[in-house]
């Protein structure tokens, strides 16, 4: 089977102790893997997507999405995601006044 769009939702546990599960729809195809930053967890589970089992990857963090990317795309801006998703976390806890 086939995926077209795998999402992998990234949670923070506590400082330092980032969760990534990855989710076809509502419904969890792997186990939740724990990581020390977010940009492990894009990088880690991005390389642990089977060849041939999605298409694409979208990453999300705090309810903010990376976008679709190629899984390639996904390992090779780890870096540049994770540092993406956290400006716009904080940009989002300013507007709100959080």
């Amino acid at each position: 089977m086939v995926i077209s769009t795998l999402t992998i939702d990234i949670n923070k546990d506590a400082p330092g102790v980032y969760t990534a599960h990855a989710m076809n729809g509502d419904v969890l195809v792997t186990d939740p893997n724990s990581y020390d930053r977010i940009e492990a967890a894009i990088r880690g589970e991005a390389s642990n997507i089977p060849e041939a089992f999605a298409c694409f990857v979208v990453f999300t963090y705090g309810g903010i999405s990376t976008g679709t990317l190629t899984i390639a795309e996904a390992i090779a801006r780890a870096s540049q995601l994770a540092d993406r998703l956290i400006e716009l976390i904080a940009e989002e806890h300013r507007l709100m006044g959080r």
